[in-house]
């Protein structure tokens, strides 16, 4: 007996010691940890991440065009020294800011509405979610074929027929600049407006239903609930919605390029479509040949830009009033 319990406390000190983590080496504690599990998904993000970013950077530097994508000379900063000389460039930028200045704002005060609308109970109101889901998911360019022999200014356009009912005269929906301009805002918030939806009615239903009840019963009505209890409950999910509603309409292009082309006279073209034309050819702000790299110089010149919006936007909606609240 005496001579076994050295023994146990021997072993019971190196079965501590070892299993100190503090002991172990690099690599065992590598294998103990949670990357090992989470590596395959790191190397499958950065591979199909960031490879494509670093590839898009590389063919900005170069004259590639569509056709002979093996052939090409390194020119330097040469296609954003032409994409940025460009009045094309200019011109689309421009509308651009002006297409998210306008369809951000209503997307988010739609879709925030129509939350606060389908939360309630309802009666009907699964199938009035999925009614404005489907727009959804739907691809951009039959929403905007289908919209456009809607507008149609002969015979075959269903709003005009309406019209017609009524006494109104035609319109020119998508010949004029300025309707044309109207009409992509309005067919792209139609199909928008239900992410921002589903968004926010994922984040109401995360609002505690004690706080709301300890409101109501406080004498707070529907406006004071909202400004006060539920905005700066959801401000982080607000955030997040804006950012993704912003991005998603910065990048819009197929829905244009089905339903006015760029036109009438470049008025609706924006630099995601002038991307899109540039590098693969065919389109008003680009020769027949497509060109590889003065298109992924427009790509990232944009990217450019959504990055620094997203800062500065987390910066003042979400770090900056976290500050000032604690």
């Amino acid at each position: 007996m005496t001579n076994s319990t050295p023994l146990v406390v021997g072993a019971a000190r190196t079965t501590s010691r070892d299993s100190n983590p503090y002991r172990k080496t690099h690599w065992q504690r590598f294998k103990a940890g949670p990357l090992p599990w989470l590596l395959p998904a790191l190397i499958a993000l950065g591979v199909m991440r960031l490879y494509p970013v670093i590839g898009q950077f590389f063919v900005s530097m170069t004259d590639m065009r569509v056709t002979t994508p093996n052939s090409f000379n390194f020119v330097g900063f040469a296609n954003y020294e032409f994409v940025l000389s460009s009045p094309v460039f200019f011109n689309a930028l421009s509308w651009t800011v002006a297409f998210v200045g306008f369809g951000v704002p209503l997307q988010f005060m739609a879709g925030f509405g129509l939350a606060l609308l389908l939360n309630q109970p309802l009666f009907g109101r699964l199938l009035f979610r999925l009614c404005i889901l489907s727009a959804w998911v739907i691809s951009g360019l039959i929403i905007g074929y289908i919209w456009r022999l809607m507008f149609a200014e002969n015979s075959a356009g269903v709003i005009n027929a309406w019209l017609g009912t009524v006494g109104i005269s035609p319109q020119r929906f998508l010949s004029l600049p300025e309707n044309a301009r109207a009409a992509l805002i309005f067919v792209d918030l139609w199909r928008s407006v239900a992410f921002s939806m589903v968004f926010m009615l994922g984040g109401l239903q995360t609002l505690p239903t004690e706080m709301m009840e300890a409101a109501r019963v406080d004498g707070a009505n529907v406006w004071q609930r909202l400004v006060h209890i539920i905005v700066p409950y959801l401000r982080p999910i607000i955030a997040l919605n804006v950012i993704f509603i912003t991005i998603g309409t910065f990048n819009v292009y197929e829905l244009i390029l089905a339903l006015t082309s760029g036109g009438p006279a470049r008025a609706t073209q924006t630099i995601g479509l002038l991307m899109f034309e540039t590098a693969f050819g065919g389109g008003r702000g680009a020769s027949s040949v497509g060109d590889l790299g003065r298109g992924a110089a427009i790509g990232n010149i944009m990217f450019l830009i959504v990055m620094i919006f997203t800062i500065l936007y987390l910066w003042v909606w979400v770090f900056r009033n976290e500050k000032e609240t604690t």
